[in-house]
């Protein structure tokens, strides 16, 4: 035992010259992944697994053959390669094949183990991406390195996402009178529950609760934000209500949709302010000739010199707290994520620089939290982007944007590929009833 072991400690003596010699040092990512890559060495278990002798034997006699140190990774045995791979499971992956050309070569043998063996209901969400003309739905696994698939769903032809929850959609079309017609549809059993028309289409949606809840209602605001319709499970049309004090005319809702937050509605703006609207009063007697009117908020402790740098916005509810996400272009950090303050004479936003266990799936039909469920996938924002087939992130982290198990990085707001009409969907499986009725 004592031999074995000092044979594992001159391994790891023999990789550290080796990381020496390669000029590693100088690398940005370089001296978290040495580190990263002596505990996983120390760590394992050689000893005890069947390829250690025969490993070790392998390692001595490349180490004596013409009295070098190897000149390649892609030498060291595969079996040993195989161990030390299993540790990786975030962005260590990417940048330990992107340290240098020997690291990269041996990356062949390297298995992804993560997120292809767990179990579908442990990674819940999934980025659908619906053609604007067409009706190809593509998924989009966030964890996986090959979870991409295509389906057709002619019923969705020409349709446009709002909002997605608990593994509904809502969707609207143009009808052939002219009007805009609504609707709810689950894509993993293919039900579809039609919606009262409206003479016109919603700039943001949202709903409160799956179309089966019998206190489910739908919620839409105009791109100019001085009114907004509601309608309510056994209600045959849209309520239409206006402001009577609304939104400054300089301020300009976001096309993030609102989120139904305590019974009020929050709705982000083009420029990080927050409008707000109480939607109790409507909710107790929706008959009542009300006097609605936005409240609005500027995101304190948020450079104001930023503002013009957002080029995204968005929002959603994290363990019974409010919070944005904002999106910079060509800066850095590329993103910035705040709490909300909910009293309501002092309503504002808190920094947040850590989000510990939680991964945010962000979109403008839909962003959600979620607990992560493998190690490195928690305090991560995963974006409507794509790179090469695999969902882009941003880590808090490492204050970069990245995609697991690919060399793809990037510390500005240029992330793939963005998919407009998109959504995260959770797959959640949902039954109806026959005699149904909206």
């Amino acid at each position: 035992m004592d031999d074995q072991s000092s044979d594992v400690d001159g391994l790891v003596d023999a990789l550290n010259e080796l990381l020496n010699i390669q000029d590693v040092q100088e690398l940005e990512l370089a001296s978290a992944n040495v580190e990263a890559l002596v505990d996983t060495l120390n760590s394992l278990d050689i000893q005890e697994s069947k390829y250690a002798s025969s490993d070790v034997e392998k390692l001595e006699s490349s180490f004596e053959k013409k009295g070098e140190l190897l000149a390649s990774w892609s030498e060291l045995p595969p079996e040993l390669l195989y161990q030390v791979s299993e540790h990786f499971l975030d962005l260590d992956l990417s940048n330990f094949r992107a340290t240098c050309k020997s690291w990269r070569s041996s990356a062949p043998i390297f298995r992804c183990r993560t997120l292809l063996d767990t179990p579908d209901f442990e990674s819940p969400y999934n980025l659908m991406s619906l053609g604007v003309l067409g009706n190809k739905c593509r998924f989009f696994h966030p964890l996986k390195c090959n979870g991409t698939y295509q389906e057709d769903i002619p019923v969705l032809l020409g349709a446009r996402l709002h909002y997605s929850k608990e593994g509904w959609l809502l969707l609207s079309a143009d009808d052939r009178r002219g009007d805009c017609h609504f609707f709810f549809f689950h894509p993993i059993n293919m039900i579809k529950i039609e919606l009262p028309s409206n003479p016109y289409s919603f700039h943001t949606m949202s709903f409160s609760s799956p179309p089966t809840s019998k206190d489910c209602f739908v919620i839409g605001i105009p791109f100019w934000g001085n009114e907004f319709g509601i309608v309510r499970r056994g209600e045959e049309s849209w309520n239409i209500f206006r402001f009577k004090r609304s939104l400054p005319k300089c301020i300009l809702l976001s096309n993030c949709n609102p989120i139904l937050y305590k019974g009020r509605c929050y709705c982000l703006c083009e420029s990080g302010e927050l409008g707000v609207f109480d939607l109790n009063e409507y909710l107790r007697n929706p008959e009542c000739q009300n006097s609605f009117h936005w409240t609005h908020i500027v995101p304190s402790e948020f450079p104001e010199e930023l503002l013009d740098s957002v080029v995204q916005g968005y929002l959603l509810e994290s363990n019974g707290q409010l919070f944005s996400v904002f999106e910079l272009s060509d800066y850095a950090p590329c993103f910035h994520v705040f709490s909300l303050n909910p009293n309501k004479s002092r309503m504002k936003w808190h920094a947040v620089k850590n989000l510990r266990d939680q991964m945010f799936y962000v979109s403008t039909a839909g962003s959600f939290s979620e607990t992560a469920v493998a190690r490195g996938a928690g305090n991560n924002i995963y974006l409507p982007n794509v790179q090469d087939n695999r969902c882009v992130f941003y880590s808090l982290k490492k204050k970069m944007c990245g995609s697991f198990f690919s060399e793809y990085s990037t510390r500005t707001a240029t992330h793939g590929k963005e998919h407009t009409n998109c959504t995260w969907i959770k797959r959640t499986p949902a039954t109806l009833d026959e005699n149904f009725n909206w």
